[in-house]
This record gives C-alpha cells, sequence and structure tokens, in this order.
C-alpha cells in the first residue's frame, strides 16, 4: 500500500513535468520520492531468495526473480531517473538523489541483468557518453556517480557481441576524446581555453566514477583500463601546474583507483600502481617548489592538496591491512609483466617520498582544520606501525619534524589524536629494543616521550579509553628505559609531603613493578602490567590529578 502510495505521487509528478508545469512542483518532493524508491529498491526488489529462510510470498510473487512486476518497475524507475535527470539538472541534491538510485539498481547484478534488457538504459549510456543536453550540464559528482552507474551496468549479463558494443559505446568515446585532445600539437597553448578544460575536468570526473565501480569480479577490465589513463594525468599536472582545482582533481583519481582496487591487487599489478603513483608525487614535488619560489602561496592554498596526497598514502598503506588477492589470479587471462622479483618500487618506496613532500609543509596553522590533522595523524601512525625501521632512516630534520608532530598531538589535540599519536609510539619504541643501539636519535627521543606518557597517566586527566593505548606505549618505553622509569619514579614519591599518600602510592608502584619484573618484551608480561596499570591508575590516578 505504501510502495503504491509513493508511486502514484511519483506518477503524479512525472506528467506535470511532461505538461510543463515544473514550476508549480517542490524539488523537495522529488527529493523525498527519490529517498523512499531507492531504499524501497535496494532492499527489496529483486531479493536473492536464497539468502532468506523466510520471504514474504506475495512480494517474491509481484517483484522477485522473472517476475513480471519485477520487470516492470525497473523500466519505470529507470524511466524516472531520466525524467529527473532531464527536467532537474540544474538541483544538485535531487540529481544526485536520482543518480544514487540508477547506482541501487545496477549494483546488484540481479537487478542489472534486467536494466541492461531495457532500451531506455542504452540510450541513456549513449546520451551520456557523447556529452550530449541536459546531462553534460549536471554537476561534477552528479556525473561521476552516473559514470559509475554506465560502467556497473556494463558487467551485467549480456552475450559477448551486446558486452563489446556496451563498452565500445560507453568507454571507447571517452578514451577517444581525452586522447584526441591531449595529442594535439598546440594542447599545450590550448589547455587553458574554457571548452578544453572543461572537457579535460569532465574525462578526470568520469575516471573517478569508474574507479568507484570497482568490484572484485570487474577488477582485472577496470585497472588495465585506468592505467593506460594514469600516465597521460601525470603529463596533464605538468599542464595545469598552475590550475589548483584541476590539479586537485588529477591526484584525487589516483586517491580512487588506489582506495577501490589496491586490496584486490597482487604483487605485480601493485608494484604497477606504486610507480605511477611515486612518479605523481615527484612532478607534484617539482611543481610545488617552483610554485613556493614564484609567489606566496598562502597554507590554506595547501590544504586540499595535502589531504588527498595523504589520502593516497593511506590508501596504498592499506594493502598492508586489508588484502584480498594473494596472487594475480585475478588477472591471470592478462600480461602479468614485470616479474615480483625484479621489482623496483614498493610501497614503502612511495609512502615516505610522500612523507618528504608532506612533512614540511605541515604547520601548527595547517593542523587546525580538523580533516586535515586527523588524516595527517592517521597517516604517520600507519606508517609507524608499518614500517617502524624506516623511521631512523629519515633525514634529520623530517626526523626532528615527525617527533615534534607526535609530542604536538600527544600534548595539545583532541583525545582522538592522543590515541593515534600513542599507537605510533609502541613499535617505534619496539624497533630500538630490536635494534638494541642506544645513543640514536630514534633512542634518545623514546626517551623523552616515556616521560610524557608517564605525566599523562600518572599525574593529568585523561580520557579513560586511551588507557590501554597509553599503557602498552608506557611498557614498551619502560622495558626500553628501565633507569629513566625509576628516575621517573622515585622523583614523583619524593616530592610526596603527605605521609599517607606517600605510601599508597609507594605500594601502587611496586604492585605495578612486581606484574613484570623485570620487563621484557614479552606478551603475557604485557597483559599483566596492563590489567595491574587499570588498577593503579584507577586508585592513585584521581588522587594525584587532584592534586
Amino acid at each position: 500500500i505504501l510502495l503504491s502510495a509513493v508511486l502514484r505521487t511519483s506518477e503524479v509528478e512525472s506528467r506535470a513535468t511532461r505538461a510543463s508545469l515544473t514550476g508549480l512542483l517542490s524539488p523537495q518532493m522529488g527529493k523525498d520520492i527519490m529517498w523512499f524508491l531507492r531504499r524501497w529498491a535496494k532492499t527489496y526488489l529483486l531479493v536473492d531468495e536464497k539468502l532468506y529462510e523466510q520471504i514474504s510470498i506475495p512480494l517474491s510473487t509481484a517483484f522477485g526473480a522473472d517476475t513480471e512486476g519485477a520487470q516492470w518497475i525497473v523500466g519505470y524507475l529507470l524511466e524516472k531517473v531520466i525524467n529527473n535527470l532531464s527536467v532537474w539538472s540544474s538541483e544538485a541534491e535531487l540529481a544526485n538523489d536520482t543518480v544514487e538510485l540508477l547506482v541501487t539498481l545496477v549494483e546488484k547484478r540481479e537487478r542489472a541483468n534486467v536494466v541492461v534488457q531495457c532500451e531506455s538504459w542504452w540510450n541513456l549510456a549513449k546520451q551520456f557518453a557523447s556529452r550530449s543536453p541536459p546531462l553534460h550540464l549536471l554537476s561534477s559528482s552528479v556525473q561521476r556517480s552516473l559514470m559509475k552507474a554506465l560502467v556497473l551496468g556494463g558487467f551485467a549479463h549480456m552475450d559477448s557481441d551486446a558486452k563489446q558494443q556496451y563498452w565500445a559505446e560507453v568507454l571507447h568515446p571517452l578514451q577517444q576524446r581525452f586522447l584526441n585532445l591531449i595529442n594535439q600539437e598546440n594542447f599545450a597553448q590550448i589547455s587553458q581555453e574554457e571548452a578544453v578544460k572543461k572537457e579535460i575536468v569532465a574525462t578526470l570526473e568520469a575516471l573517478c566514477g569508474i574507479a568507484e565501480a570497482t568490484q572484485i569480479d570487474n577488477v582485472a577490465a577496470l585497472f588495465s583500463f585506468l592505467m593506460d589513463f594514469l600516465s597521460s594525468c601525470i603529463g596533464l599536472m605538468e599542464v595545469y601546474s598552475n590550475t589548483p582545482e584541476t590539479i586537485n582533481l588529477i591526484i584525487e583519481v589516483f586517491v580512487e583507483v588506489a582506495h577501490k582496487q589496491i586490496c584486490y591487487l597482487g604483487e605485480t599489478k601493485s608494484m604497477k600502481l606504486y610507480e605511477v603513483c611515486l612518479t605523481l608525487l615527484q612532478v607534484y614535488s617539482k611543481n610545488n617548489q617552483s610554485r613556493k619560489r614564484n609567489d606566496a602561496t598562502a597554507e590554506e592554498d595547501q590544504y586540499q592538496d595535502l589531504l588527498l596526497i595523504m589520502e593516497l598514502l593511506t590508501n596504498l598503506l592499506s594493502k598492508e591491512f586489508i588484502d584480498f588477492s594473494d596472487t594475480d589470479d585475478v588477472f591471470r587471462n592478462q600480461d602479468q609483466g614485470t616479474p615480483a622479483s625484479s621489482r623496483t618500487v614498493s610501497a614503502a618506496d612511495v609512502v615516505l617520498y610522500g612523507v618528504n613532500i608532506v612533512l614540511p609543509l605541515m604547520s601548527q596553522d595547517l593542523l587546525k582544520f580538523p580533516s586535515l590533522c586527523n588524516q595527517y595523524y592517521k597517516l604517520i601512525t600507519f606508517i609507524c606501525e608499518i614500517f617502524p625501521e624506516k623511521i631512523p632512516q629519515l633525514p634529520e630534520d623530517l626526523f626532528k619534524s615527525l617527533m615534534f608532530s607526535l609530542e604536538l598531538g600527544m600534548t595539545s589535540m583532541s583525545s582522538e589524536i592522543n590515541q593515534l599519536c600513542l599507537e605510533a609510539l609502541s613499535p617505534l619504541a619496539e624497533q630500538c629494543a630490536k635494534n638494541q643501539e642506544k645513543d640514536t636519535p630514534l633512542f634518545i627521543a623514546t626517551r623523552h616521550f616515556l616521560k610524557l606518557v608517564f605525566d599523562m597517566l600518572i599525574l593529568q586527566k585523561h580520557n579513560t579509553e586511551m588507557t590501554v593505548a597509553a599503557g602498552e606505549a608506557l611498557y614498551t618505553l619502560v622495558c626500553l628505559h628501565q633507569a629513566e622509569y625509576s628516575e621517573l619514579v622515585e622523583t614523583l614519591l619524593s616530592s610526596q609531603r603527605d605521609a599517607v599518600i606517600y605510601q599508597r602510592l609507594a605500594d601502587a608502584f611496586n604492585t605495578l613493578a612486581a606484574s613484570s619484573t623485570p620487563p621484557t618484551m614479552d606478551r603475557k608480561q604485557k597483559v599483566a602490567f596492563l590489567k595491574s596499570l587499570e588498577e593503579f591508575v584507577a586508585n592513585v590516578g584521581g588522587l594525584l590529578c587532584m592534586k
């Protein structure tokens, strides 16, 4: 009954637009209709009945697999999408909700198989590929999502001839127009013309949409298609070096490819992506240095660049945590390229090169941007956790900047940033313990952090949720600097004038020490220490903080 009511309302709206009465309609009503239809389609249309022990018989009969009802409503929703994109192209939010309904219709193979049987779907694909009005008037984000939907639809069940024809009509025009444009002899001269810039931006948005459409069963085809573009995108970095919004969009293409595809790539394909990302960063670094010499760029202007670069580096690092491809089997029908044994670029190379770009540009003023600050500390924490052995190899000035950033994050930032910094300290201390080298810059830095963590846990008020992260950091630092820890404890005890508080503290420290004597990098000892530390903080932490 509810669905019928919404469909009747939707039909009234559609007939009003066909009668040129759009001025009497509310875009908000259109948004509400799209809101409902998208969620209904995602949940109830062509449900995979094998996933449920019980299912509504009327629902299955009306909108299940191989039913006329399902075919009718898919066709109706598709016509509704096309009508909305034609009539409401200037209403960004409504257009976005509309194209999200389209993505919902094709993101599941069962629904996509029905969608691609509709002639209106093919007409929409041709219209968008040819940049025909009014689709070319849609906002960038809507065009990106529309390309995502068209790519997802292309992996529905079709015979080989139909599939070949589809890709020829959707992706080939994009590739051909782009190559024809950038291969012109006078491209550098015409690159700043408004029409040319619009074409470049439209292509970059489309590439982001293609990357967003990545799924495990289409990653092989999309990776190969996108890799052909990435080198050309690096060339655009030179041409548009003084056009920040275009530079941002170029970097965003790499961010999306890394975000959506790195987890599926085997070693050989990952290396190709690392190589092209490293080249991108090298070109950006060169252009950025040149720009710094020629004009005094405000720190705010670097905000978006830095945020995107850190997102790219973080996405590349995510391969160490999330890896769905043990081999290159997903690419087994393609040329494997350079064998893994002769690899020249690793994730560590790319990330550390990126850090060399990011660290010198980060300032306390830039860290006032919350999203930039969070991304920055997330990145350096990942690096410390995954490549702790690389940190001592940083140039002296970059090493000092990194240590200063950690200290700043622990002492002057939010509790979320505090926790990230504490999580970064443990692997650094463990790295020092492995090397057993005294008087190195990292060893000296960890000694300084011992006092900071000690004071945070025992003398200062802190979020109790951070006790575990702070405790793990403290334990590894104590293992590394046992004499200095004992000195901190003695200094704290000697400063107590109240005999009761002194005795209570002394007993608590003795209990804490007994949980791991002597402290070593042993997991069982660490667990015992953390358990005792919780009791310690509960017993004496508040007492010292009140003082």
